[in-house]
């Protein structure tokens, strides 16, 4: 009866101390990975989830060795250093990374530079089953019940909390442009939700624009529709130094890129002035433009 108990004693004791090594590789590691679900839209539960399994809490050879928290092989297009371990076959090549930051930075752009994992990001952050599910069938790993330990270890440590930290719906930028016919511009975005609200000025040689109010909603993952309303202001008379200025409305498609190292927006629309503009000796209707805004960081 005592060995029985002693027995009992042991394995609880491993198992409470497995559990300790998880609490503090979350606790140690939460704040990166909700840093890459910000920049990059891969919810941090998935990412906690993913590391936990793939480096052991942080003591697998590979992660200690080389600071791989995910697995990652090398792959053709590997230019870095490398680790030798045995998994699927014997002596496969890995990645080895300087720091674990650097390790979880290449994953990010391992899954948002592929197209195989393109359609994750169409879920929303707070659907991880959905990530995890997709991740297994786009064959991130060949364990058939990968999405099912990964889910399992999110629900166990609650990480989906962490995936409610994120800026990339409810945001404040400043930006600036540069484009066609307007060279550049400078502006201030909004995003909420699906909405995004914004107000610029854009100008050129002899063009300007002050789009006072505009609003754009979310049709598709990072495309948007949207109208805004506004002023142009040109050169009527160029020898007289002479400006115009004509109300207007305008229609735009948005892609959005705030996924991306450089966050970006890009815009493809059309202004159609009250008035025709007198730029031309029949004057001009309608304005297309195409934009590029850079957000501050």
């Amino acid at each position: 009866m005592k060995i029985i108990f002693l027995l009992i004693c042991f394995f609880l004791g491993l198992f409470s101390n497995a559990q300790n090594k998880t609490h503090n590789y979350i606790e140690k590691y939460k704040d990166l990975a909700i840093l890459e679900m910000n920049r990059y839209g891969i919810p941090a539960s998935i990412t906690l989830a993913q590391a936990i399994l793939e480096s052991g809490n942080g003591e697998s050879r590979l992660a200690v060795h080389a600071n791989n928290h995910f697995g990652i092989k090398c792959h053709n297009n590997w230019q870095g250093n490398v680790i030798y371990e045995d998994d699927d076959e014997k002596n496969e090549c890995f990645r080895k990374y300087t720091k674990v930051s650097d390790s979880y930075r290449d994953r990010s752009l391992f899954l948002s530079n592929r197209d195989r994992y393109s359609f994750l990001f169409e879920y929303k952050l707070t659907h991880y089953k959905k990530w995890a599910k997709g991740l297994r069938k786009a064959g991130y790993a060949t364990n058939p019940k990968y999405h099912r330990l990964l889910i399992n270890l999110i629900d166990k440590y609650d990480l989906s909390r962490f995936d409610m930290n994120n800026d990339s719906t409810n945001k404040l930028y400043l930006s600036y442009s540069y484009g066609a016919p307007y060279l550049m511009g400078i502006g201030i975005y909004y995003f909420k939700n699906r909405s995004l609200y914004f107000s610029e000025i854009n100008t050129s040689l002899f063009l300007s624009s002050v789009s006072i109010v505009g609003y754009s909603y979310e049709i598709f993952n990072n495309s948007y529709l949207g109208i805004n309303f506004g002023f142009i202001r040109y050169l009527h008379e160029i020898f007289d130094n002479r400006y115009t200025s004509v109300p207007f409305i305008s229609a735009e498609k948005v892609f959005d890129f705030r996924k991306k190292n450089k966050p970006f927006l890009v815009k493809i629309g059309a202004q159609l002035p009250f008035n025709r503009i007198e730029i031309t000796e029949s004057g001009v209707g309608l304005v297309p433009y195409l934009k590029i805004n850079y957000f501050f960081n």
